[in-house]
């Protein structure tokens, strides 16, 4: 064969290898159209790894829902993950990572308000739709226009708790201790200013940092102050772990009316310290994962949901059972629900949906509701005091403590 014919034959293998490239482009092309890209932000690693654990079970499991219910727009639904290790900063580059590298169009995550500030910030340049647990009133709607919280107020939250105090225990000292996050100090005097028009004010506040070694010094404070009942607002399981455990430590029995935090990891809380930990905790749940006495099992929404969890997570005990999970996995029900319903994936035109319509989104937690000047999505009807946290019924619902007897 000459040098010509040579030529020809490599000139022809070479269009042949470039016919298959674009070919395979096309065709990687046209499967990365077929699906909505998810992203999901949230510390893996770091201080707050184990919820890390817990939200990406709960994305995965409402994932799978949506593709088996169509999708979203017609397409399925690709989770891609990302680690903000805990670390503010990390998160803004994993969150540009993802919106600008890995095609993201919806955002749910990350869980703590620290982290959510400045992600709320990226996701607000790139107009991408976000639902996440930050419960910072700082995040107004103009701060994120496209960003909503599943999260109760740290205020909302702990309203039901000071008025079971006053009204049903009839206790007036209270004590309230909050960590350091963004959500428990933006809450803190709004809660003060609830107490003072229900005729109390604190005896002492306290506060504490993330995932702290020790409490004992701040419940040794509260009770040198004489408080009948500790008002105890946190974001991570381990800090609730840790007072309950102190609390036992130094002997003193006194009531704790706490916020959701401790409803969702009692279940896993009670199995290293015990159920007497709980003696005299009370705390607040969404009122679609509760029940009072006489109700029919395993025939509400939650408790579906937390029959499908049992069977398809792995370690679900370990990490709080089925509640620890619900705060992610509705995150991308809802996301979806707005998207179908206002055809797009455009983050204005999500929100403009969310804040007209959250009310015909049905999630297992209760009724949601949302206006321009209010992207917190749970209504004041969602949110109820609970007992015995650590005992959810066999559909894995919490009794509630305003059933009538």
């Amino acid at each position: 064969m000459n040098y010509c014919s040579k030529t020809i034959l490599l000139g022809r293998a070479s269009i042949g290898l470039l016919a298959a490239a674009i070919i395979g482009l096309s065709a990687s092309s046209a499967s990365a159209q077929e699906t909505t890209k998810m992203g999901g932000i949230m510390s893996m690693t770091g201080g707050g790894a184990a919820i890390g654990t817990t939200a990406e079970a709960g994305w995965r499991l409402a994932v799978e829902e949506i593709n088996a219910a169509g999708g979203i727009l017609g397409k399925k639904v690709e989770l891609v993950m990302a680690d903000t290790q805990t670390d503010p900063t990390h998160a803004v580059s994993e969150a540009r990572r993802l919106l600008e590298n890995q095609g993201i169009k919806l955002l749910v995550g990350p869980a703590t308000s620290q982290e959510a500030v400045p992600i709320i910030g990226v996701a607000k340049e790139k107009k991408v739709a976000q639902v996440s647990t930050a419960a910072s009133t700082a995040i107004t709607p103009e701060v994120g226009p496209y960003h909503f919280s599943d999260s109760v107020t740290g205020l909302n939250q702990m309203k039901p708790n000071i008025d079971y105090a006053i009204d049903v225990l009839k206790l007036t000292k209270l004590a309230l201790i909050s960590d350091n996050g963004g959500m428990s100090k933006a809450a803190v005097a709004e809660i003060i200013d609830y107490m003072k028009t229900r005729g109390v004010t604190p005896v002492i506040v306290q506060e504490f940092p993330f995932k702290t070694g020790d409490m004992t010094p701040q419940l040794f404070s509260m009770r040198s102050a004489g408080a009948q009942a500790i008002l105890f607002i946190n974001s991570l399981g381990d800090d609730t772990r840790k007072l309950l455990e102190n609390r036992a430590d130094i002997g003193w029995n006194v009531p704790v009316l706490a916020s959701q935090t401790t409803t969702n990891y009692a279940v896993g809380i009670a199995k290293s310290l015990g159920k007497e930990a709980f003696n005299g905790v009370m705390s607040t749940q969404f009122v679609g994962m509760t029940y009072c006495p006489g109700e029919a099992v395993g025939s509400s929404s939650f408790a579906k949901f937390a029959e499908r969890a049992k069977k398809s997570v792995k370690d679900l005990d370990r990490m709080g059972g089925a509640p620890s999970l619900t705060p992610y996995y509705i995150q991308p029900l809802i996301l979806a629900a707005a998207a179908n319903g206002a055809g797009t994936l455009e983050g204005p035109a999500i929100a403009d949906w969310l804040e007209k319509n959250a009310g015909k989104v049905a999630t297992v937690i209760g009724p949601l509701e949302a206006s321009k000047t209010n992207h917190f999505l749970p209504a004041p009807a969602a949110i109820k005091v609970v007992k015995n946290a650590f005992q959810l019924r066999e559909d894995g619902l919490v009794e509630r403590a305003d059933c009538a007897k």
